[in-house]
């Protein structure tokens, strides 16, 4: 992120804040997959797959491939 100075708006009132969630995984079925141009975040990209289905007791299974354009973070199963 840039140090770009950034504007703070407040909150509204029953406002509710939704989970901060990097990547998509549990909208991702079986083949479908996610682009990670850089390897160092596609690493930790697979990281966060295999903590996401520890976290949630799912029998899931991602995969990492390079692409020509990046790496694929893959759902198998």
């Amino acid at each position: 992120m840039n140090n770009a100075v950034m504007k703070i708006d407040p909150a509204e009132p029953g406002q509710q804040i939704a989970p901060l969630r990097r990547y998509p995984f549990d909208q991702m079925g079986v083949g479908d997959s996610i682009l990670i141009d850089d390897f160092r975040l596609a690493q930790s990209a697979r990281v966060s797959a295999i903590n996401f289905i520890k976290r949630h007791e799912l029998g899931w299974k991602f995969g990492i491939r390079k692409m020509d354009n990046g790496w694929r973070i893959f759902r198998i199963n």
